[in-house]
């Protein structure tokens, strides 16, 4: 059965309006909701966040002292081994009496020493060897050098070139124990090597006896770069450290 409408057209047009506008305000409470509860979500997150960095902020002013008293210590700390350094290398070289004590120490009863030299020989360096210098960089790191650093460089510039060396004189009536010396020395922390420098015969009334002029090279002390065969500073330099004790 058909139903007939007698409405006019104007009050179906007002009603689906009146479901339209409760449909919105419908969407707008639902949206006003969402967006209420993301503010106040929001202002409790920051509030929270406010409240832990209120209580970090001690701690952190806490972090940045003692983060400064850490880099104020570094700075001591390597100022004060420059210094230890430079007062190191001040002990150089080393004592006479210790590289004697070296030289005895193995000595046997069938050798006999007539002189024991202690010199320091000077290798010299050409600028073709020395080669170009960054003269800028060097000034640059001058400038940032402590006073201790800059004394223990220059007088490792005076000193670097300098080889102590040790030239021992004597006889003996066993060859083949004076070789055995030879390795004996040539393994003592001090000694960087030992060799025979010449062996002649005694004269005739000293028979059955042989003359003999040995050379030792004396490691560098402390704080003291090794030179290769150029006379440059060697790249390998060994730890000066395992070298032997202090002064006598």
């Amino acid at each position: 059965m058909k139903t007939i409408d007698f409405l006019p057209e104007i009050y179906r047009q007002r009603e689906a309006l009146h479901r339209a506008r409760l449909w919105w305000c419908i969407v707008f409470v639902i949206f006003s909701g969402a967006i209420s509860a993301s503010a106040m979500a929001q202002a409790w997150l920051r509030h929270g966040m406010a409240q832990q960095l209120e209580a970090l902020t001690p701690e952190y002013a806490l972090a940045q002292t003692q983060v400064q008293d850490l880099s104020t210590l570094q700075s001591q700390i390597v100022r004060a081994s420059h210094e230890a350094s430079l007062y190191t290398y001040l002990e150089n070289p080393w004592p006479r009496t210790q590289l004697l004590a070296e030289v005895v120490r193995p000595l046997p009863g069938t050798i006999r020493l007539t002189k024991i030299s202690l010199m320091e020989e000077e290798s010299a360096r050409t600028a073709i060897q020395i080669g170009p210098r960054n003269t800028k960089a060097e000034e640059e790191a001058t400038a940032k050098a402590s006073a201790p650093e800059k004394d223990l460089a220059k007088l490792q510039e005076e000193n670097e070139r300098r080889q102590t060396t040790i030239e021992i004189d004597g006889h003996t009536s066993d060859v083949p124990r004076l070789h055995a010396y030879v390795g004996d020395i040539s393994r003592s922390p001090l000694i960087a090597g030992a060799t025979i420098k010449s062996l002649e015969a005694a004269p005739a009334n000293q028979q059955g006896r042989t003359r003999f002029t040995l050379r030792l090279m004396v490691r560098p002390g402390y704080c003291q770069r090794v030179l290769d065969a150029a006379g440059l500073p060697s790249p390998s330099s060994p730890d000066r450290r395992s070298a032997g004790g202090g002064g006598g």
